[in-house]
């Protein structure tokens, strides 16, 4: 998916929530990735993650989601010497189940663009991206819970549905996000 396809599918998404009813909630979210790529022994990479989300009521207890995060993901290895540090916007759609008030389930499809890299290895500091799959898509699901009043907990799992040839290896991303998020 290149940029342009991205872009449509942000405005047609920003489009369809201009024409929901006032069930509509906004907010936004921040905490932490702990992100890993499949078929590899390196360590997961503790990263940031923030953003903003619209969500709106498609009918009783189910809410359809499009959000908008910066997310940073990666590998390290302290026996290799290596760290890469690969970061993304991230443009989730997804559909969360009411359990109770308080508690929901979601699930959906996910988007991302790689922004930026930096690759620390013993051979130096690279910023190229043509290592790598400029973009990726993956499944999304997870838990939320708010707390009080709009401010919230979700826990969640993004497993990668292509192949990102990263370094002409097929590797998928894996990542748990733990966040924190406030209602308006």
């Amino acid at each position: 998916m290149n940029m342009k396809k991205l872009l449509l599918l942000s405005f047609v998404i920003f489009g369809l929530m201009t024409t929901q009813n006032l069930f509509a909630q906004v907010g936004l979210r921040t905490g932490i990735n702990v992100a890993n790529l499949n078929g590899y022994s390196f360590d997961s990479r503790v990263a940031f993650r923030a953003g903003a989300y619209y969500g709106f009521e498609l009918m009783d207890k189910i809410k359809v989601e499009p959000g908008l995060y910066f997310s940073q993901k990666g590998i390290k290895s302290d026996v290799e010497a290596v760290n890469d540090r690969l970061s993304y916007i991230d443009v989730p759609v997804v559909v969360r189940y009411g359990v109770t008030e308080k508690l929901n389930v979601f699930a959906g499809p996910q988007a991302s663009v790689l922004a930026a890299r930096r690759f620390e290895g013993p051979d130096g500091v690279s910023r190229a991206t043509s290592t790598i799959r400029g973009y990726d898509l993956a499944a999304v699901l997870g838990v939320a819970y708010e707390i009080y009043n709009g401010v919230g907990i979700q826990v969640g799992y993004d497993f990668g549905l292509i192949d990102l040839n990263y370094f002409d290896t097929n590797v998928k991303s894996r990542v748990f996000h733990f966040s924190v998020n406030r209602n308006f």
